[in-house]
């Protein structure tokens, strides 16, 4: 495994992004939030995190970390989006469904898809209530 796409930038995928990239991967951090993208490439960070900025300038000056608003082609994709909690107490899978969808295109045989984001159970085998596909 040489590339790693991390989808959401946030409390969960940003430090995740960071550690794989410090540590010798290619990592390509996605976040649909242009102000995300703006701030982190431009030496800063949008969460308050101990140590975190520190670890997350290491890794865009190793040039291990890329941060861009779309996913592309890699070994390793990450999902690691919010899903919120619905007023019927399920939840949202919207950000989960969109994130899947926007890899689609890039899943090749003998990828690995992690879904990190909280989830209920068998949102992966049951495709989120929605199907998408990818080629095999």
């Amino acid at each position: 495994m040489v590339k790693v796409c991390v989808l959401g930038l946030g409390y969960i995928g940003l430090p995740t992004a960071s550690m794989f990239a410090t540590h010798g991967l290619e990592v390509v951090g996605v976040d649909v939030n242009q102000a995300v993208v703006k701030t982190l490439n431009g030496g800063d960070i949008h969460i308050e995190e101990p140590g975190l900025k520190t670890v997350v300038q290491a890794a865009i000056k190793s040039d291990g970390l890329r941060v861009v608003a779309s996913p592309e082609p890699a070994d390793a994709f990450i999902i690691a989006v919010p899903t919120p909690i619905n007023a019927d107490k399920t939840a949202d899978m919207r950000y989960v469904i969109s994130a899947a969808e926007s890899i689609a295109p890039y899943v090749r045989q003998g990828n690995l898809v992690i879904l990190e984001s909280t989830s209920p159970p068998r949102p992966t085998v049951d495709g989120c209530s929605r199907s998408w596909s990818a080629p095999v």
